[in-house]
Order: structure tokens, then C-alpha cells, then sequence
């Protein structure tokens, strides 16, 4: 036995030995360099109560997990993310990281799971029996049998604490190293009446320089945990070779492939009649190639490449924040025909399908009803400039999305029947350049003898610098209006309310100005509806002028409508929503406020005249057209 002193190692004379207790000579013992995998290797076991295969743990069985479980042990790592489908191996490589922790590098832990129920449930049956079951975590067992309890184990080194996310009490009263959160989708919102829980549990590590956060799930929706957090990591997949001819790539449900006519899950299943097809060269890959495959996989990072030898490489970087995607088509434990088997079965009934789509194949669920795609918008630019009104325009509005220190703006072209052009999408930097850009630029027509156009009238929005907003459409107040987006509103596409008001008896005080609410799903569903339709060459249209930028593109294609299900209330919902967390929607904003300009000018009744219907009699014998194009009401004079 030698201690360290000083650098240097001490050998303990055989006198003085018995003038140590076990537990002191643990305390000196120096911890072995190894990583999670290899310490799982040599003292996890398996118990037979949990474990369908129980004994020594073996990580050559599921490869994939091996670098999950070593992130862990990575000094450079703070936080692991594993987005995964259920019954992979994710929960027991979160314990394998556990038992590293007690024999390796003790310090204060909190295990979080979604109930308190289900933190007893982790602690009492798989814990405490993978401590009792591995002889180097039994030496850190607690000599008095109170040090242990169903939510805190007072460990020899070091104290365990679990907790359900619903108690706020138990997340936020200690400080704590290292924090596990398994099944983060099923967590609360909030914590009670508290915070974000696993903001919440966060906090509690602060104090800690080397602290590890390591978050585990099955996947639900875009909102959830597990899907938000991956997307801030480095989002790492993992590619397998196939068998025949070498090509790395992920395995995907669309490979699958059974004889056409033999769709019947059962036989599928029972006579193993599917086999994944190599996206490259079309070979069958059967069931038993596949435990070659994940011996030789390698998890690759977005934006690095994998060559035919398996080298990663191209713009990988170094992340602090390590995430990882696996589905159940890695599984050790699953033949092709058992996921061919229940996708069939999933495949008609949607809430089996919401549970294939999240727990076997480890994506969110959306029902998509509508998208638009970048380059299919690009094809509705017509031959005319920008900042150039084409002759069919009569009136033009404009929005403007407000941010911290910038603006976004559009400012769009309205004609008979539905039908628009963009003049002008842009970024500028201050107050003055909105008001020189909107309400003091004229547009020069490509009509003749048409005088140029001033915008009619703007929405603004006023979620960000709101006093400044309400002291520019003050300025501005006949062409200008303070706006405030909502998702959905009761039956209407905008409603008032009064800003300016008479502090004693709250009445609006004459000619003061209103904040305008509008519905932006309405507002979004009629934008998406002229751009389908203009596609399909319907009436009117939906134009961009020559050239616009990738950025307007890529911004106004930045949500989607998909359906949100509710399984407790067993309802369904439609709504908007950014297809990723980092997607900016600033244009597309823009052109839903431009838009909601239009319809509060009533510009979608606008008719030829020839068409416009003549209800009365006194009507035929008037000859003057419906709208003004001559510089009247659609137009400002500067």
C-alpha cells in the first residue's frame, strides 16, 4: 500500500497498518485512469431482476454506447445530451456513468426523474441493486443502514440524491456536481410553482468548475426537452458500413424492405421476411450483418464527414456539449422484421404511430398540413426591380418587425384580386431609416404617367422597444399602427384596444391612438394560401421581384403548420411553428404584418372596375371607378 505525499507515493510500514481503518485506506486510494466504458467493462454487472441478460456488463454488445458512456469521462465535456428510442441501452449507460462517478470521482449527485414515484422506483430497483452487485461499489456502501433511504444515499465518499422534477424543493436545496435527468420529455413545464425544473436543477451546480450534466430521453415534439437540447449540441449520428460494399451511412426506416404482397405484420415478424436495403448499392443487409456493422460504427458530428475507411473528418469541432441521436434500428436486440412489424401495425392509428415515430425511431412527432420550401418560392419572382412598383399595383403596405437594435421590413404591393408584389424586403439599422425607407420614400411606377407611391399604411411590431413604437405610429398615426401578434384569437382576424386613456375614468381620450391584435395563424394561413395558389396559377398571385436575396427566402420559409394532438384532452390543434429552435422568422413576420395592413384597408375586395357588381340604379349612372387610382385615397401626396 503506498500513499501519495507530496507528488511522491509512501509505503505504509506493516506495523502501522492496523492504525488504519478499510475505509481510510479507501479514502487514499488513487483512482485508475479509465473511462466509463472500460470501468463498466471491468465492475458493472448486470442483475438478473432488470436485466434481460444479465451478468458482466459487456459494452462490445451495443458499440454504439461507447462513446456516449466516454464523453462522460471526457474532462473537456460539461453536458451529454442522448436523444434515443426506448429500450436501446440509454438508461443503463446513464447508471454505467453513476457507478463511475462512486468508485472514480465522487461528488454530490441528483438523479432527476419525472415523479418522485419514479426516482423511489430508480433507486430501490436498479441503484441500490448495481451497487450491491459490483464488488467496487460495495466497498462505498454506508456501514449504518439509515445512510440509505429511497431518495438519499449517504455513500462513503460522497451523497446521491434523487428527486421528481414536480418537487422544487428537492431540485433546488443542494449543490450538487454532477446531475443525471432521464426522461426529460415527460418533465413539467414548471416545478410546482417554480421555474423551468431543469433550470432548476442546473442552478445547483454553479459552484462547481467541473461539473457534468447529463440529460436522457425519448423524444415527443419540437417543444419538448430532449429536442431543444440536442439542437444546441453537436448532434452526432452514427454511420454504419455496410456489409457489402463498405459506404458508411445512417440507418433510416425507408431501407427496410419486405416482398411486396407480403405485408401481413405477423408473417412479416414471425417468418423474418424483411431485410434493409444498402442506400448505395442496393444489397440485402440481413440480420445477422448487423452486429459487424456496429463494431465498426462511428458517431460523426453535424457538419463533419465520414469516408469509405471510416476516418471522420472535414469541419468537426471540439463542443462542450455533446449530443447523440440512436434509434431502435441499431438495436442489438431487433431484426429488421420486428420494426417492419410494427411500423405496419402503427402505420393507420395515429396515436400508435405518434408512439413508433418517438420511441422506436427517436424523432419528434408532427403532423405537417403545410410548408413552403425555399426554392419553389424563388420560381414566383417576376422580370421587374426592386423598389419598382409594377403597373398593377394600386396600393402598397408595409411591415416592420422591431428588433433590440435592428429592423426588418417589407413593404408589398396590393391589385385586383388578391394579387401582390414585393417592392422592397430589407434590414435597417436605426428609427431613422424605418421612417426614410417607409414613410418619406416615394416609389416610382413602371406605368406611365402613373405619379409615384407612397406606402397607405404600416403595421409595426411592438413586442420589443414598445414606447419607441408607440411614439413613432404617434408621429405617424395616420399611417402607421402598433401591432401585437397573437396566435389565435376568437373568431377575427384583429381586435383593438385603446392605449390612450383618461387616467381618472379609463374612456379613451379623443383622437388617441389603439394597439391592434392581430391572429397571426389567420394571417399565415392567408399568405401560404396566395403563395399555393400562385403556384397552382390560380387568380391573383404572389410576386418577388427579380434577385431577391437568400436570406428573404430562407426566412419566409422558416415555419410550418403542423398538427398538434393532445392525448389526455383527445384533441387536435393546427399551429405554426419554426421548423428548427434557431430558425429566424423576421421577413416572413414582415410580410404577415404587411398583409394584416392590407386587410385592414379592406384591399382584398379590390375588383376591376369591369367586374366590380353595380347594385343599384344610381350606382349604373355614376361613372366614376370604385378605387381612386388617379391619387386618391390609396394615395399619399408628398
Amino acid at each position: 500500500m503506498t500513499l501519495p505525499v507530496s507528488g511522491k507515493s509512501k509505503r505504509i510500514k506493516r506495523r502501522d497498518r492496523n492504525l488504519w481503518t478499510p475505509a481510510e485506506i479507501l479514502a487514499w486510494k488513487r483512482p485508475e485512469k479509465m473511462t466509463v466504458s472500460q470501468w463498466a467493462d471491468q465492475n458493472r454487472v448486470l442483475s438478473a431482476v432488470t436485466s434481460a441478460e444479465p451478468g458482466r456488463w459487456k459494452t462490445g454488445r451495443v458499440p454504439y454506447l461507447e462513446e456516449i458512456m466516454d464523453a462522460f469521462s471526457d474532462p473537456y465535456v460539461e453536458e451529454i445530451t442522448v436523444m434515443s428510442a426506448s429500450q436501446v441501452g440509454k438508461t443503463e449507460a446513464m447508471l454505467n456513468m453513476l457507478g463511475y462517478v462512486i468508485d472514480q470521482d465522487p461528488g454530490p449527485t441528483l438523479v432527476v426523474m419525472p415523479r418522485e414515484d419514479d426516482a423511489k422506483v430508480i433507486s430501490y430497483d436498479r441503484v441500490l441493486p448495481m451497487i450491491q452487485d459490483s464488488y467496487a461499489l460495495r466497498e462505498h456502501l454506508p456501514v449504518l443502514s439509515d445512510d440509505i433511504s429511497k431518495l438519499e444515499y449517504r455513500l462513503s465518499r460522497m451523497f446521491l440524491y434523487f428527486a421528481g422534477s414536480n418537487s422544487p424543493a428537492d431540485l433546488a436545496s443542494r449543490p450538487i456536481r454532477y446531475l443525471f435527468l432521464d426522461e426529460i420529455d415527460k418533465y413539467p413545464k414548471f416545478s410546482g410553482n417554480e421555474a423551468d425544473p431543469v433550470k432548476l436543477a442546473m442552478e445547483r451546480q454553479k459552484t462547481f468548475w467541473n461539473k457534468k450534466t447529463v440529460k436522457v430521453s425519448t423524444p415527443t415534439t419540437r417543444q419538448g426537452y430532449i429536442f431543444r437540447e440536442f439542437e444546441l449540441s453537436d448532434k452526432r449520428r452514427f454511420y454504419v458500413p455496410c456489409p457489402h460494399c463498405g459506404r458508411y451511412q445512417i440507418l433510416v426506416l425507408g431501407q427496410i424492405k419486405w416482398l411486396e404482397g407480403k405485408d401481413s405484420p405477423e408473417r412479416i415478424k414471425n417468418e423474418r421476411l424483411a431485410w434493409y436495403e444498402c442506400y448505395y448499392c442496393k444489397n440485402r443487409i440481413e440480420d445477422y450483418h448487423k452486429n459487424k456493422m456496429l463494431n465498426f460504427g462511428k458517431w460523426v458530428a453535424e457538419g463533419a464527414q465520414i469516408d469509405a475507411n471510416g476516418n471522420v473528418g472535414g469541419s468537426k469541432f471540439k463542443s462542450k456539449h455533446r449530443g447523440f441521436w440512436i434509434t431502435s434500428l441499431y438495436s442489438p436486440w431487433l431484426t429488421w422484421s420486428d420494426i417492419a412489424c410494427e411500423f405496419l401495425r402503427s402505420k393507420d392509428y395515429i396515436e400508435l404511430l405518434m408512439n413508433f415515430v418517438n420511441s422506436w425511431l427517436a424523432e419528434v412527432w408532427e403532423e405537417k398540413v403545410n410548408k413552403t420550401k425555399p426554392d419553389e418560392l424563388a420560381e414566383l419572382a417576376l422580370d421587374y426591380s426592386r423598389e419598382i412598383v409594377p403597373a398593377g399595383v394600386r396600393v402598397l403596405t408595409a411591415g416592420v418587425d422591431v428588433q433590440k437594435d435592428h429592423f426588418y421590413l417589407s413593404i408589398r404591393g396590393w391589385g385586383y384580386s388578391q394579387e401582390s408584389w414585393l417592392i422592397l424586403a430589407t434590414r435597417v439599422e436605426t428609427w431613422e431609416d424605418v421612417i426614410h425607407v417607409i414613410f418619406k420614400t416615394p416609389y416610382l411606377s413602371e406605368a406611365k404617367n402613373t405619379a409615384p407611391f407612397l406606402v397607405r399604411l404600416t403595421c409595426i411590431d411592438s413586442g420589443h422597444r414598445t414606447s419607441e413604437v408607440y411614439e413613432v405610429c404617434r408621429e405617424w398615426r395616420d399611417i402607421a399602427r402598433p401591432i401585437k401578434g397573437q396566435q389565435h384569437l376568437s373568431g377575427m382576424p384583429f381586435k383593438v384596444n385603446n392605449i390612450d386613456k383618461f387616467p381618472e375614468t379609463g374612456r379613451m381620450i379623443p383622437g388617441g391612438m389603439s394597439l391592434w391584435h392581430i391572429d397571426t395563424s389567420y394571417f399565415k394561413d392567408k399568405v401560404t394560401r396566395l403563395v399555393q395558389n400562385t403556384k397552382m396559377g390560380g387568380p391573383g398571385g404572389w410576386h418577388l421581384y427579380q434577385g431577391i436575396h437568400a436570406e428573404y427566402l430562407k426566412q419566409f420559409c422558416s415555419e410550418q403548420k403542423i398538427i398538434i394532438r393532445d392525448r389526455k384532452k383527445g384533441r387536435a390543434t393546427e399551429e405554426w411553428r419554426p421548423v428548427s429552435v434557431h430558425a429566424a422568422t423576421h421577413f416572413l413576420d414582415t410580410e404577415v404584418y404587411a398583409t394584416a395592413a392590407a386587410e385592414m384597408l379592406r384591399l382584398f375586395s379590390l375588383l376591376p372596375e369591369e367586374t366590380k357588381p353595380v347594385n343599384t340604379p344610381k350606382e349604373q349612372k355614376r361613372a366614376d371607378p370604385w378605387i381612386d387610382v388617379g391619387g386618391g385615397w390609396n394615395r399619399r401626396n408628398g
